[in-house]
C-alpha cells in the first residue's frame, strides 16, 4: 500500500472526511469537533492527540477482522511501551484506554480511524480509565510507524488468512482465563473467558457451563474501572 498523507487543522471527525477520498489515503486532522467511537459514542479530541483515518479496500468476508489488524498494528507501533489489547481493540496502557479505533464500511471500501491519546487523557464523560504517552512519542513518526505497519498487517491478512493476525492479537491480550462481563445491546453477561476463537470471537463460559461466542459487545473487568 502506497499512502497518500493529506493533513487538516480541523474536521468534525477523519472517519467523515475520508468518505471523500480514494483507497489508500491518510487523513490526519489537528483537531475533531465532532470525533466518535464506537456506537456512535463520543471521542473527545483533545489537541494534541492522534486522529487518524485510513481507508482500505473491502476484504468481503473478512472486512470484520480488520479490527483485529488494527489493533495489532497500533501496538506494534508503540513499542517499547508495555501496551495491551482488550478485546476487541481497545488498546490499553498500565490498564488504561491509550487508544479506540472504529471501523466503518463505505461502499467499497473501509475506513479506519484511529485515535490516540499522545499527550491527554480525558477524565470526564468516559467508560473506562483513560491514560496517555504525556508527550513521549512525536506524532509524525508514530503515523508514518503506524501507517507502514497497518499496510504489512493487512497484506498478510490479505495473503495468509486471520491465522497471523490472530496469534500477533494473542501476544498483546489481556482478559483471557479471567472473569469478565459483556455488555450486549439487550443483556449483560458475566463468565469466563476461556478463549479467542479462530474467528475473533470471545469464548465465554457462563456460571451454568453454557458458553456463547461473543462478536460485539463491550468487555469489563477489573483493571478497565475508573479511578
Amino acid at each position: 500500500m502506497n499512502w497518500k498523507y493529506y493533513y487538516f487543522k480541523e474536521v468534525n471527525s477523519t472517519n467523515d472526511e475520508a468518505v471523500n477520498y480514494p483507497v489508500g489515503s491518510v487523513i490526519v486532522a489537528q483537531k475533531q469537533t465532532a470525533g466518535r467511537g464506537r456506537y456512535g459514542r463520543q471521542w473527545l479530541s483533545e489537541e494534541g492527540n492522534l486522529f487518524l483515518s485510513a481507508v482500505l479496500p473491502d476484504y468481503g468476508n473478512d472486512t470484520p477482522l480488520l479490527t483485529f489488524v488494527s489493533a495489532v498494528s497500533v501496538a506494534d507501533s508503540l513499542a517499547p511501551f508495555p501496551v495491551r489489547i482488550k478485546w476487541p481493540n481497545d488498546i490499553l496502557l498500565d490498564g488504561g484506554k491509550l487508544a479506540g479505533i472504529l471501523l466503518e464500511r463505505t461502499d467499497d471500501k473501509v475506513i479506519i480511524g484511529i485515535g490516540i491519546n499522545l499527550v491527554s487523557a480525558p477524565t470526564q464523560n468516559v467508560l473506562y480509565r483513560t491514560a496517555s504517552l504525556s508527550g513521549k512519542v512525536r506524532k509524525e513518526d508514530l503515523i508514518m510507524k503506524l501507517t507502514a505497519n497497518l499496510a504489512h498487517n493487512a497484506e498478510l491478512l490479505a495473503q495468509e488468512g486471520f491465522a497471523p493476525i490472530r496469534a500477533k492479537w494473542l501476544k498483546y491480550a489481556v482478559g483471557i482465563g479471567e472473569t469478565i462481563r459483556v455488555s450486549l445491546p439487550n443483556e449483560t453477561l458475566t463468565g469466563l473467558f476461556e478463549s479467542f476463537t479462530p474467528q475473533g470471537a470471545i469464548s465465554l463460559k457462563q456460571a451454568n457451563n453454557t458458553v456463547r461466542l461473543i462478536t460485539v459487545g463491550d468487555v469489563f473487568f477489573e483493571q478497565n474501572k475508573k479511578g
